[in-house]
């Protein structure tokens, strides 16, 4: 699967006026922070949901499409699927937040679950696909990369100063596509991705040099894949400087500190960058960018971190 800076500036030129260019804002430790939070949607997936379905044929259009998500590219899929008249279909395992689910809901979405289990997801997609859907696995699509690189190139313009960000990772693709975007422009900025313990698939996968698959448990409900996808870990590989490893705890005081001190509503997932600082997996400078990737959390989940 081929993509290049090229298709990333494209999926950029391709985006609607209703995906924000998300502001850089100073957050704990005087640090710089691209708040994909405040995001349409409350986080970064709107960018490649876009990307993806602005790029369909007309047949696949009509047929709809199927995705599966543990949440925010749930929303970010019925929303851009709503605004483009499409049905979308979303995989959702049984214990998805129920916030989730019902404002992917509200967004026009169709929810389907599955079991507990990561690879059920993918499972239940090929179901829809052989019902005739359009299955998106973001893990391995070029375009849901793209549409990711986007925060890079808007990084580059909002940040000359930047020597280094700080990316949540999952799947990879985030990581990905923000590191190829940055370093394809300016190759001396370093680009790290984090990840917590309870779901380290990119930090052993980086390791040792081969996609790992592993269990996860993790206060992180947006980075839950127990593996990264090929074209992610391939492009990791070229792009990547580093794949850091945080504590639970470490994440959950993230969350609260950004809230405390910054006041910006940050979910676990999204707070992984702060959460290395915190615990000084790397040192602080006055170059250093944490990618805020996402601030959708339940007021109740916020309300039990902070107590």
């Amino acid at each position: 699967m081929r993509l290049d800076l090229n298709d990333i500036e494209a999926a950029r030129v391709g985006l609607p006026d209703g995906v924000v260019e998300t502001p850089v804002l100073r957050g704990p430790l005087g640090i710089w922070c691209k708040c994909e939070n405040l995001q349409r949607t409350g986080a970064y997936k709107i960018r490649a949901a876009y990307t993806v379905l602005g790029r369909l044929s007309p047949e696949q259009r009509r047929a709809g499409v199927a995705l599966s998500s543990s949440g925010n590219f749930a929303r970010a899929m019925a929303t851009a699927a709503r605004d483009l008249e499409m049905q979308a279909t979303l995989v959702m395992m049984e214990s998805t937040d129920p916030y989730k689910v019902e404002w992917t809901r509200s967004m026009g979405g169709r929810v389907v679950f599955c079991e507990d289990r990561y690879e059920a997801r993918y499972e239940t997609l090929a179901q829809l696909g052989e019902q005739g859907l359009t299955v998106i696995d973001h893990r391995d699509h070029a375009d849901v990369i793209a549409g990711h690189a986007t925060i890079g190139l808007e990084l580059l313009e909002q940040c000359p100063r930047m020597t280094e960000v700080l990316v949540p990772a999952s799947t990879g693709g985030l990581l990905a596509g923000v590191a190829m975007a940055v370093k394809s422009l300016r190759p001396e900025v370093k680009v790290y991705g984090v990840q917590p313990s309870g779901s380290r698939a990119c930090v052993e996968s980086f390791r040792q040099g081969q996609i790992v698959s592993v269990q996860t448990n993790t206060v992180c409900d947006a980075l839950t894949a127990s593996s990264p996808g090929r074209l992610p870990f391939e492009l990791m590989q070229r792009w990547v400087d580093d794949v850091i490893e945080v504590s639970e705890e470490a994440v959950r005081l993230a969350v609260k500190t950004f809230a405390t001190e910054a006041k910006l509503v940050v979910e676990p997932g999204g707070a992984v960058g702060l959460a290395a600082l915190l615990e000084r997996r790397l040192p602080t400078r006055p170059g250093t960018l944490l990618l805020l990737s996402g601030g959708n959390i339940s007021p109740e989940r916020l309300a039990e971190i902070l107590a």
